[in-house]
């Protein structure tokens, strides 16, 4: 690694090394509550049940608020979506964040299949070294590095591309920094939970993220997240 390149993967770290801090304390926190508080378990029983009745369409629609909506909003409220992009850019989110809804379950059903829905130490290494192995560095990262530089150059194909091979491999690693400082721990948590909790785990990490990445972060910065 090229020491602009290392800087720059430096920069994530201290960048986003206190949002993925307090997001590990919000997702241990649920996750205490669903092993540690009987109290609680009606609830996560509820949220399960609607998860397995829906499927798909719960996984897309969730995603889309979550990771979509909440995007959506707090930047608008920030004043960081140019004025006439505004409803360009909420569809965007919406539809983007839906299909990585789907994605991202259709990940954890495959691995449910590979792997078993098992919570012991060696399916958990498993699963998080997938998901933030081949699925992460081939396809969540260099595509939402794509759509993100499509949106930000007002939708044009020619430009985006053009803006995206220009110190690509530069951006790719420090998107990949903040990520696996992020993730890691938290897919770790989230596959830790039965498989109908783990979308609405997965959820409440990204909203989360998405409103800790708007309040911490300087306004000249922009939050990263494949």
């Amino acid at each position: 690694m090229s020491s602009p390149v290392f800087h720059l993967c430096l920069e994530a770290f201290k960048r986003n090394r206190v949002p993925a801090f307090v997001l590990q304390l919000f997702a241990g926190f649920i996750l205490a509550l669903f092993f540690l508080v009987p109290e609680t378990r009606s609830v996560f029983e509820a949220i399960g049940e609607r998860r397995a009745r829906n499927g798909y369409t719960f996984s897309a629609l969730s995603t889309a608020v979550s990771g979509g909506l909440v995007s959506w909003l707090v930047l608008w409220h920030r004043g960081r979506i140019p004025r006439g992009q505004v409803p360009a850019q909420g569809v965007f989110f919406l539809l983007y964040w839906a299909v990585q809804g789907l994605m991202v379950d259709t990940l954890y059903r495959l691995q449910g299949h590979w792997f078993g829905d098992g919570n012991d130490p060696f399916t958990l290494f498993k699963k998080v070294l997938v998901d933030q192995g081949p699925y992460n560095l081939i396809y969540a990262t260099p595509v939402s590095l794509f759509f993100y530089t499509w949106k930000d150059h007002d939708f044009s194909w020619s430009r985006a591309w053009a803006a995206y091979k220009s110190g690509f491999v530069r951006r790719y690693w420090s998107v990949m920094i903040s990520v696996w400082m992020t993730w890691i721990p938290a897919v770790t948590m989230v596959y830790s939970l039965p498989p109908d909790l783990q979308i609405p785990l997965f959820n409440l990490v990204i909203c989360f993220f998405t409103l800790v990445l708007a309040f911490v972060s300087r306004e000249s910065e922009k939050p990263v997240r494949t």
